[in-house]
């Protein structure tokens, strides 16, 4: 075979310098534009959150919700319990968890038997099996204890994506008042379970029990009212969202955003009757957003402002570096995600900083009315996803989504029970 001749070669060999010259140019250009993107901006201005005091405009809130930025921070869900110690007029803590498992974690804040590290272990999600929530648990306990029963703080859960809890809750309720009927419903639902909702015959399952749920919600309300009824009632109403929801197909998301705010609304309702008309709202920032930014319809935060205007105020968290616990099911672990956002110059001398965007200068007003990418991890994340914006963060104009942020500047793991 012919050697290459040297003019060809050298021809080569400048083409191939040429390309690399290139590639390193694009690559510091990239990051020279990474920089300028993410450099700290804005003037300090935020106060450690543990010392703030909140405006009137939020603690006058019918709802006030807190996101988080992640569902595996300790820190999100420490702020939690901060936030309760602020606002003792808040008697409603509404979960984005399942109704029915939520009302079984109620009973031991309302003073039922048990220790709080057992008591979270009824959450329907794993994600709330933590020493983070136990501590919010004890705590609301004791203050429970101290005050009259009417005034007591309640556990609300607004999701339906849980089988068991709400449909013992229902049964047993109308075992006690048409024991023959609730024994009837209660075979017939008997394979219809939470191990069984990830089965192949799973949309077969929820078939066959549409119409005896349905029975169910009926013997509930036609049954002369007696203590328990609207717990039973509206777990029985949860099992028709769960089976309406798993009728959504592409729709999900929306579907399940769509019941959760009926959900909300109706604790609105529910609490006002007993004399509070305050609650506070604690999910992923993702779905109190009032914008709701991170999808193509209107999530619960959304639907909230629609339904309750300038009464639905939202508290968004954001974090510079976080290691977190993530997780399918039981099967969790731990990511870890740098996040150099930019508003990080707002919250310059913090360590959790607090800052109301009404109450923001000029300069920080400007900064958070643009649209700013802001960390966002849910269930199942990938620690690949950690290291391309495009999976970690959703694109939002701060004060459009948010009334305050709190930014955390090292997020840590939650502790698992």
């Amino acid at each position: 075979m012919p050697a290459t001749p040297a003019p060809v070669r050298r021809r080569r060999g400048r083409a191939l310098i040429i390309v690399v010259l290139a590639l390193a140019l694009v690559a510091v250009a990239g990051g020279a534009v990474h920089w300028w993107q993410t450099r700290p901006q804005g003037s300090p201005q935020a106060v450690e959150f543990a010392t703030a005091p909140l405006s009137p405009e939020l603690t006058g809130a019918t709802v006030l919700a807190l996101g988080e930025a992640t569902h595996g921070n300790a820190e999100f869900q420490r702020l939690r319990l901060g936030l309760v110690q602020k606002l003792p007029e808040f008697r409603a803590l509404v979960l984005e968890e399942d109704y029915g498992s939520t009302a079984r974690v109620n009973e031991f804040v309302q003073g039922g038997p048990g220790t709080a590290e057992e008591a979270v272990q009824r959450f329907g999600f794993v994600l709330n099996h933590t020493a983070e929530m136990a501590e919010v648990l004890r705590w609301l306990r004791d203050r429970n204890a101290d005050v009259p029963a009417e005034q007591r703080v309640q556990l609300v859960g607004i999701d339906v994506q849980r089988i068991d809890a709400n449909k013992e809750i229902a049964l047993s309720w109308l075992t006690r008042h048409d024991p023959d009927v609730a024994k009837r419903l209660r075979a017939q639902l008997t394979d219809w379970t939470d191990a069984t909702r990830g089965a192949a015959d799973a949309a077969e399952r929820d078939r066959q029990a549409r119409p005896v749920v349905e029975q169910l919600a009926t013997a509930i309300s036609t049954t002369p009212d007696k203590p328990g009824r609207l717990l039973a009632s509206n777990a029985a109403r949860t099992l028709t969202q769960y089976l309406d929801l798993n009728e959504a197909g592409m729709d999900y998301g929306k579907r399940r955003a769509e019941l959760m705010a009926d959900n909300l609304n109706r604790t609105v309702a529910e609490q006002h009757e007993r004399g509070n008309d305050h609650s506070l709202l604690f999910a992923h920032n993702g779905h109190v957003d009032e914008a709701s930014a991170a999808f193509g319809y209107r999530d619960l935060g959304g639907l909230a402002a629609d339904r309750l205007g300038d009464g639905y105020r939202v508290i968004g968290t954001e974090f510079v570096s976080s290691r977190f616990r993530t997780g399918e099911g039981r099967q969790r672990w731990e990511v870890t995600m740098n996040n150099p956002t930019p508003l990080r110059g707002m919250f310059t001398g913090t360590t959790q900083g607090y800052l109301e965007f009404a109450m923001a200068s000029a300069e920080n007003r400007e900064l958070l009315g643009r649209p700013v990418r802001m960390a966002s991890a849910g269930e199942a994340f990938q620690q690949w996803q950690a290291w391309i914006p495009w999976f970690n963060s959703v694109e939002m104009v701060p004060s459009a989504s948010y009334d305050a942020l709190i930014l955390v500047q090292r997020a840590t793991p939650v502790t698992p029970l």
